[in-house]
C-alpha cells in the first residue's frame, strides 16, 4: 500500500466528518453522540438484535455499548428481554418513543443530506453513487473472512 493512499484516506475522512456533522456530541442537534444516535438506528433496522451483533456491526468497544444502551433503557427509548435463541443473551427492542425518536434522527439525516446534495446536478449525484459503490466495494474485499 502507498503512503498517498493513506493521506488520501486520511484526508478524506477530515473533510467528510465535520462535512455530516458527525464529529461532537450534539449529532443533529440532539443531546447525543453520532454514535449513540446510531444504535438505536441499528435497533431499528434489526428489532431483537443483540448487543454483540451490534458491537460488530459499528466495530465498537462492548462496554462503551452497554453504557449507550443502559442510558437508551433508562431514557425509555430500549427495552431488553430474554433471546429466544440464547437465554444468556438479550434481545434489544425500541419502544414506541424510542422508533419515534430514531425515525426523526433517520429523517433528519436524510434531510441533511439531500440538503448537501442540492448543488449537485443529476450528472454529479450519479458520479457521486458510482463513487461511493466503488469505495464501498473496494473497502469491504476481505470482510467475509473476518
Amino acid at each position: 500500500m502507498t503512503d498517498a493512499t493513506v493521506q488520501k484516506i486520511r484526508a478524506f475522512n477530515r473533510f467528510y466528518m465535520p462535512r455530516m456533522n458527525l464529529l461532537g456530541n450534539h449529532y443533529l442537534g440532539s443531546e447525543y453522540s453520532a454514535t449513540e444516535a446510531r444504535v438505536l438506528f441499528e435497533v431499528l433496522q434489526n428489532d431483537g438484535c443483540t448487543a454483540t451483533s451490534i458491537a460488530r456491526a459499528m466495530n465498537i468497544d462492548k462496554g462503551y455499548l452497554s453504557r449507550i444502551i443502559s442510558a437508551h433503557e433508562k431514557a425509555g427509548y430500549l427495552r431488553r428481554t430474554v433471546s429466544s435463541g440464547d437465554g444468556r443473551a438479550r434481545s434489544l427492542h425500541l419502544t414506541e418513543t424510542g422508533r419515534a425518536r430514531a425515525q426523526e434522527f433517520v429523517d433528519l439525516s436524510n434531510e441533511e443530506v439531500a440538503d448537501i446534495l442540492a448543488p449537485l446536478s443529476p450528472a454529479e449525484r450519479k458520479r457521486l453513487e458510482d463513487a461511493l459503490d466503488t469505495v464501498t466495494e473496494l473497502l469491504s474485499k476481505g470482510e467475509q473472512q473476518a
